[in-house]
């Protein structure tokens, strides 16, 4: 019954990870699925954290809840080294999504440039600012864009080499799930 708990309150972090991830970016909030999660998730940590801005109240409730599930599931566990894990998760998490993005950015601009579908312009949009402040740096050269492989080798660098290794076996994305599924 613990693991179910904990599983859920990593699924809900995970949520408030993607509409912080909106509020960093800024993403079009007249994209359904944008308006789908900041309406329905945003107003929680606005509530709780009413005294920071919504960007800092929904990263810090995702923070929350992953503390929390992490001590649900260890409650002999200290609580500042939780607290230490929980934000290397969502900073794992949060550049996980943009990875992913940036890879499916970059197979959208061959398959279906400018598709209407409001979850592909999603992924182009958090691709393209994500991708951004690399473009100030690197401008393209003879056509080409290589700024998504500069982007893939930072984000590998700080997300599988550095944040990686810190998070704990049992405090991994979905180890929960998979140990209740698997």
């Amino acid at each position: 019954m613990l693991q179910i708990l904990g599983t859920l309150l990593e699924l809900i972090c995970c949520g408030f990870v993607v509409v912080s991830l909106f509020r960093l970016l800024k993403l079009n909030y007249f994209n359904p699925i944008v308006k789908l999660f900041t309406e329905n998730l945003e107003p929680i940590s606005k509530n709780i954290f009413f005294f920071v801005s919504p960007l800092l109240a929904s990263i810090t409730f995702s923070i929350f809840l992953r503390l929390a599930s992490l001590k649900i599931i260890d409650p002999d566990a200290v609580i500042a080294q939780l607290l230490l894990v929980s934000i290397y998760y969502v900073i794992f998490l949060t550049l996980t999504i943009i990875f992913w993005s940036i890879l499916g950015g970059v197979i959208l601009s061959w398959v279906a440039p400018g598709s209407s579908h409001p979850l592909l312009q999603i992924v182009e949009e958090v691709s393209s600012k994500s991708l951004q402040p690399i473009k100030k740096f690197m401008p393209p050269a003879g056509g080409l864009d290589f700024t998504p492989i500069i982007g893939f080798i930072i984000l590998d660098t700080i997300n599988f080499r550095i944040l990686y290794p810190l998070l704990p076996l049992d405090a991994r994305p979905f180890y929960l799930l998979g140990q209740l599924l698997g």
